[in-house]
């Protein structure tokens, strides 16, 4: 055997030795390409994540809110201060609907804010009747006190408090008072007074 064909075959273990390793670490050269297959990409676990709509889940969004929860009454001071005083005879009575739109078409009864003056607050406060009537687009106002058995009962015949005018009769032991922006002086409230007294004679 020639020394040249002993040297190759010396040399052939090392060149196939070379060649695996040389293919081994060509392989490694791409990341991944050779991982398992097992591992989710980063596009596949962004759509496995649950949709919380898509699902039908609640949110925490779907919670109750203070908004569906009832409404608070309205307190005391919103309440109307001068209702019609309910005494022991009916307004329709006191001062009926045809004699109300004589005295003007555009008033109406009403619960609306406000104060009682003079003699009509007296009769209020000592358990008549009181009806209260507004026009219905503005605030001038016109209110009918009558007291049964008004015994004692004082008040000037007439009286104004800022633009309101008050003419109080007593009649009968019945106290009639009556108020209205529309009074400057007794005359000008006479005619209702006379009509308030009719009807409750």
């Amino acid at each position: 055997m020639s020394d040249s064909t002993l040297r190759i075959r010396r040399l052939l273990p090392a060149v196939i030795m070379a060649s695996v390793t040389a293919l081994g670490l060509a392989g490694c050269g791409e990341p991944g390409a050779l991982a398992p297959s097992d591992s989710p990409s980063p596009t596949a676990s962004a759509s496995e994540t649950p949709d919380p709509a898509a699902s039908g889940e609640p949110t925490e969004s779907a919670e109750p809110t203070e908004s569906g929860e009832p409404t608070a009454a309205p307190s005391e001071t919103a309440q109307p201060t001068t209702p019609p005083v309910a005494g022991d005879i009916p307004c329709s009575t006191v001062y009926t609907a045809e004699q109300l739109y004589e005295f003007n078409p555009n008033f109406a009864p009403t619960g609306d804010q406000g104060t009682l003056p003079g003699a009509v607050a007296e009769i209020a406060d000592a358990g008549g009747t009181v009806c209260i009537y507004q026009h219905v687009t503005g605030s001038d106002r016109l209110l009918v006190g009558v007291l049964r058995d008004a015994g004692g009962f004082s008040s000037p015949t007439f009286a104004s408090e800022g633009d309101i005018g008050i003419a109080t009769t007593v009649t009968g032991g019945t106290a009639v008072s009556i108020a209205s922006e529309y009074f400057a002086e007794e005359r000008d409230a006479r005619p209702v007074l006379d009509q308030v007294v009719a009807n409750i004679g």
